[in-house]
């Protein structure tokens, strides 16, 4: 077989080149793979240079922080012995401070006792007048008020008591005042003028009992002219606290109905009561048109009290006419038979009680107002005694000062006297020679 050597050569020369090839490859590879090492190298090799750096820095601070320790700790060490030697010294000049204070107290107390209880006796000599004659007024008054506001109090709860046991019994008085009227009408029905005296006798008589005072709270049959000239006289004018007035007429006309109470046949007697009620319209109308709210010196109220003393012929009137009290009622008459009359003025009674208890509480807050200007007086008064007093005890130290503390002060030059030749037949005191305080 022949070979062909330029093919061979050729082959060999590819194969190198491939293999040339290769190697460069692998070799650029391998450069380039160590280059990136070598930078890596570097790199951790400057990070340990930091880390050594920082951790010869980290020593050094620790160094100078161990020291700065070490110099804290002998210096606390001696602040606490200071501390405690200070501690020490100032336990002991407490003990020193409170042993001086409590003899120094002991020593004032003992000299001021015996100047403040000879000043005392003095004051006590000059202001004993001063100050009873302070106290006493205010003494008399404070027992007085106490007086007053009991008596006020114990009042009351005997007016309520008393008004309380009056209103139990106004059930029996009204009866027996109807059955006394009942046989008082029997026996007065001829003459119109003792019917008309009957009549005023009776409402006299429920004004006594209701407590009113005849004068002050009540007057009967004052004589006044009106407007016109003419003569009214009112039977009664009852007065009511705050300066108003009621006026009372009594209206006797009980002849019609006591035949009707007596009277069997019940035509006859609707009748009689038809009289009865007719007499009453027109006393209703007549004492309508007499305008007491116009008579000069009567400050009356809107309406006017028609009394009637029998409660029989009040109730019958007001059976017959129902309306009858509301028509009354429209021309300012106001109808009352006995019962509620006294139920009326006991009302009164009370409002007078009431107005004077409260004009009584006026006056005892007008008495505990000056009692408290009293009392500021005195405070005022004891405070400026007071302050004398302390203006008296620091005047003392003043000069107590003066005499046994300071050059030159009195008791030295006095006792130098002694040196001189002095013989005094009368020594000093030891505290004014000891100036003890």
């Amino acid at each position: 077989t022949h070979l062909h050597v330029p093919s061979l050569v050729t082959g060999a020369a590819g194969a190198t080149i491939l293999l040339l090839t290769g190697c460069l490859t692998v070799y650029t590879r391998l450069s380039r793979r160590n280059l990136g090492l070598t930078v890596r190298l570097e790199q951790a090799t400057r990070n340990i240079r930091d880390r050594e750096d920082t951790l010869d820095r980290l020593r050094a601070e620790r160094d100078e922080l161990r020291l700065q320790l070490k110099k804290t700790t002998e210096m606390m060490t001696a602040q606490q012995r200071e501390l405690d030697n200070s501690r020490h010294l100032l336990r002991e000049r407490e003990k020193l401070f409170t042993t001086v204070r409590d003899q120094m107290r002991r020593d004032f107390e003992l000299l001021a006792g015996r100047v403040l209880q000879q000043q005392g006796k003095e004051l006590d000599l000059r202001h004993e007048s001063g100050l009873q004659s302070l106290l006493e007024p205010m003494r008399r008054q404070l027992a007085d008020f106490r007086t007053r506001v009991e008596d006020v109090y114990d009042k009351k709860s005997r007016d309520h008591a008393a008004l309380v046991k009056e209103i139990e019994l106004l059930r029996d008085l009204n009866q027996q005042l109807s059955n006394d009227a009942l046989r008082l009408t029997r026996a007065l029905q001829g003459s119109h003028k003792i019917q008309g005296q009957w009549g005023e006798m009776i409402l006299e008589k429920l004004l006594e009992d209701s407590g009113l005072r005849k004068g002050r709270e009540f007057a009967t049959q004052p004589g006044m002219r009106n407007e016109d000239g003419r003569l009214r006289q009112p039977d009664v004018i009852v007065h009511l606290p705050g300066k108003r007035d009621i006026i009372i007429d009594a209206k006797v006309s009980l002849k019609a109905w006591a035949q009707a109470a007596h009277e069997e046949d019940e035509k006859k007697q609707r009748q009689l009561l038809k009289c009865h009620l007719d007499s009453l319209r027109h006393h209703i109308k007549g004492l309508s048109g007499k305008a007491y709210h116009r008579l000069p010196g009567v400050n009356t109220v809107d309406f006017v009290l028609l009394f009637m003393p029998a409660e029989g012929a009040f109730q019958a009137a007001v059976s017959l006419q129902p309306d009858l009290l509301t028509a009354a009622m429209r021309k300012k008459i106001v109808l009352t038979g006995p019962s509620t009359l006294l139920a009326v003025l006991r009302t009164i009674h009370h409002l007078w009680r009431v107005d004077e208890q409260g004009r009584n509480s006026l006056a005892i807050a007008k008495q505990a107002g000056q009692l408290y200007d009293k009392f500021v007086g005195f405070a005022e008064a004891f405070e400026e005694i007071g302050f004398r007093l302390e203006q008296g005890r620091r005047s003392w130290q003043t000069a107590r000062k003066r005499l046994v503390s300071g050059r030159g002060n009195l008791v030295d030059r006095i006792e130098s006297l002694k040196e001189l030749g002095v013989q005094p037949e009368r020594n000093l005191p030891e505290a004014i020679k000891k100036n003890q305080l």
